[in-house]
């Protein structure tokens, strides 16, 4: 495109904006007299219709060339303005109808707000027979049509085979016949601009196409052919149809119009007019025509409510058109700083990540902690293999999933055979039981890297007497505990403990076998509140003559501190509190929040130091209980390995998986960023079980308003992955139905 006729576009971006803000500030109530010029709204859309086809097809060839750099720029162009017209279209409407109510007589609506908001967010006001007002914000109708046409000529460029087709249809069904009307009259900027025939008129040929399309213009203009075309289709279709219709039924003429601005467009690019002296000015105003178009119209409304003066003086609609203007070029001003921040973070967003060298296998992607490596992992660029233990699990969902197998009954062997097909790669194994399997057979699983510590490590963990021990050397505060070895030295325990005490077992792990053979369940948290309850639950175990531990209640809310370590170095740091938990007296996280660093940055140095006395590699979660009425923290344990609340830190931006990676997959340097304080995530299963429990209206009030809250996530949706929510709901619905169906058949 050449420098004169893209300035020439400019000034036709500009004359066409105004034409249209003239077009309605033409209320009578606002000017009695009626407006030079004003009857030329609708045909400046059009021109606006075929000079977007014209401007996208020429940034897709030279700037936008792929679908990243495409949807960047349009997202951040589109959203910088729509969002703010979408929140203060009603805001400016109920404050100018509280002032001069006759200027919102038919021209704005309020009900179902939250409706009109979302779908013009969505850009689905007049998909199909749909029409639905934005406000008093008319033109944003256009804005609507031009999104779709935006994604499908995004789809025609950057799609092949099937798939464009696939794509072609599924966005037709979606915004129906109305706005595929005019898309012709889009497109007519597209072939503008794709013809290399209409780029090779002479200058002859085209002054006489300029003054055969000003004259077509003319006589359309003369002879009203937009109603005329209008009241034609009515006739022939009926008037409930072309009501439907809506802005799409001017669409007849609508098309001639398109070839009467195209054949324009022709001549002008061939003629090249001099226009470089006014070059800055037309380049200035040119800026904020999107900002004039799209808001013009609920603050003309406003600012004749706001002066509410005299129609019959000129003064009164001059002073109302000038606040209008200023308004419209600050907004310019600030949103296009605003788009410039926007399309680089969404090109961020958007922007696949270099391919990492070593492809990583996940052990356990049935649960929160699997799903989260996964999308951690790939969102960095890894290819990601997962195994999963039934059908069910969310991880094989995701689209950051390189390939799902479901676990086969010797994973060892299984493992072995995905080695040989991928080579070399990182490990992640979720449960305890699959790092105490893997760490006995490291040396038949060469190929792999294991991202969990060794076993000579995990059993100091796993060993709470020995964690204990580590941790009173390192200066952190351990409850009174007991190991009773007989019933007798439970009943000392019970007479010495203050209660409530809490039963947990030393070695869960080591346990379970035990338990099992004896037909007992491994009960991880047990809570006593007397003598007799604590006796009574240590006589159940003494056929085994095995008992848990009994350890002082200790209150107040769970921290967790989780670190990186490598060479007795903190890699990486993160902390969070638990907001809530399940079960409500203590137990998985159900609510959390990442915290600053430098809060209990003290525990934080204590707690890298007891991990250094462990000689910890790897990752691993500090639990405490926290007090804040006496500021004390109680360890409860290291747990050793990826946690329940890993989704939190991802979100936070404390990429452990990634960093683990890097530190024992690749060998590397990490690259560690800040994380973000303040952010809160829930496991929405656990969650709604535990309002269950405390039901009231607080509770209730909370969990709603947590659906809300800015910086709010969840263990399982994320709107960048949404199959895993989808897959573990469709899971939950036919267990729940197989289990119906067989007590049925029971009785």
């Amino acid at each position: 495109m050449n420098r004169s006729f893209s300035l020439y576009l400019d000034l036709v971006r500009v004359i066409s904006a105004l034409l249209v803000v003239l077009y309605h500030a033409n209320l009578r109530s606002l000017s009695v007299d009626k407006m030079a010029f004003s009857n030329h709204g609708h045909a400046a859309v059009i021109v606006f219709f075929v000079l977007s086809g014209y401007v996208i097809a020429h940034i897709t060839a030279t700037r936008e060339t792929t679908p990243q750099e495409y949807w960047a720029s349009r997202l951040a162009r589109l959203y910088s303005l729509a969002l703010p017209a979408v929140l203060l279209t009603p805001l400016l409407d109920l404050l100018g109808e509280a002032m001069a109510p006759q200027f919102y007589d038919g021209r704005t609506t309020h009900d179902l707000g939250w409706l009109r908001m979302l779908t013009s967010l969505a850009f689905m006001n007049e998909a199909w027979t749909l029409s639905i007002m934005s406000f008093s914000n008319v033109p944003y109708w256009s804005l609507c049509y031009e999104f779709w046409y935006y994604v499908l000529f995004a789809i025609l460029t950057f799609t092949r085979g099937r798939r464009r087709l696939l794509w072609t249809g599924a966005v037709a069904l979606l915004i129906g016949p109305k706005i595929l009307l005019l898309a012709p009259v889009w497109a007519a900027g597209v072939l503008l601009h794709r013809w290399d025939a209409l780029k090779r008129i002479d200058r002859r040929s085209a002054a006489a196409l300029l003054l055969a399309s000003c004259a077509a213009y003319a006589l359309f203009h003369k002879h009203g052919l937009t109603e005329a075309g209008s009241a034609w289709l009515r006739q022939w279709i009926g008037a409930d149809w072309h009501r439907q219709l809506a802005f799409s039924r001017y669409f007849i003429t609508d098309y001639l119009l398109a070839l009467i601005v195209a054949c324009h467009f022709v001549a002008m690019r061939a003629l090249a007019p001099p226009l470089h002296a006014v070059a800055p000015l037309v380049r200035a105003a040119a800026a904020c025509t999107f900002s004039i178009y799209l808001l013009h119209q609920p603050l003309i409304q406003f600012y004749a409510a706001l002066f509410n003066g005299d129609p019959a003086r000129p003064g009164f609609y001059v002073i109302t058109m000038l606040a209008v203007i200023a308004t419209t070029v600050t907004a310019a001003v600030l949103t296009e700083r605003l788009r410039h921040q926007w399309r680089l973070r969404l090109r961020a967003l958007l922007t696949p990540p270099p391919p990492q060298p070593l492809p990583a296998v996940v052990l356990g992607i049935d649960t929160p902690i699997g799903l989260a490596i996964i999308r951690d992992l790939g969102r960095h660029g890894v290819t990601v293999y997962g195994i999963a233990r039934s059908e069910g699990a969310p991880g094989l969902a995701s689209r950051y999933l390189h390939r799902g197998l479901l676990r086969a009954d010797d994973v060892l062997a299984q493992l072995r055979r995905l080695s040989d097909e991928i080579g070399p790669a990182a490990l992640y194994a979720i449960a305890e039981t699959d790092i105490l399997a893997l760490n006995q057979a490291r040396a038949q699983l060469p190929a792999y890297r294991c991202m969990f510590a060794d076993a000579v490590r995990m059993e100091r963990v796993l060993r709470k007497d020995l964690t204990y021990a580590a941790a009173t050397s390192a200066g952190v505060f351990v409850p009174r505990t007991w190991h009773p070895a007989s019933i007798d030295d439970g009943a000392t325990a019970a007479a010495q403990a203050h209660y409530p005490v809490v039963l947990k077992w030393a070695d869960p792990n080591a346990m379970m076998p035990l338990l099992r053979q004896a037909g007992m369940a491994l009960r991880k948290v047990e809570y006593c509140a007397d003598a007799p309850a604590l006796m009574a639950c240590l006589r159940r175990y003494q056929p085994l003559g095995r008992y848990p531990m009994v350890q002082d209640y200790c209150g107040g809310h769970g921290l967790g501190q989780f670190v990186l370590m490598r060479d007795g170095q903190a890699l990486c740091q993160f902390q969070h509190q638990r907001l809530h938990e399940w079960p409500p007296e203590g137990g998985t996280s159900t609510l959390c929040m990442s915290l600053p660093p430098q809060r209990h940055a003290d525990l934080m140095r204590r707690s890298v130091a007891l991990l250094r006395a462990l000689a910890w590699e790897g990752v691993a979660m500090v639990e405490y209980r926290y007090d804040p009425a006496t500021g004390r923290a109680a360890l409860m344990e290291v747990n050793g390995r990826f946690w329940g609340s890993l989704p939190l830190a991802c979100q936070a931006g404390a990429h452990f998986p990634w960093y683990c990676y890097q530190a024992f997959g690749l060998g590397l340097e990490v690259d560690v960023r800040p994380y973000a304080a303040g952010v809160r995530c829930r496991f929405m299963t656990a969650e709604t079980r535990r309002l269950l429990r405390v039901l009231s209206w607080r509770e209730l009030a909370g969990y709603l308003w947590e659906f809300v809250r800015p910086r709010s996530g969840y263990f399982i949706f994320d709107w960048r992955d949404p199959m895993p929510l989808w897959r573990d709901l469709r899971h939950s619905v036919l267990q729940r139905v197989r289990e119906h169906r067989y007590l049925a058949k029971a009785r």
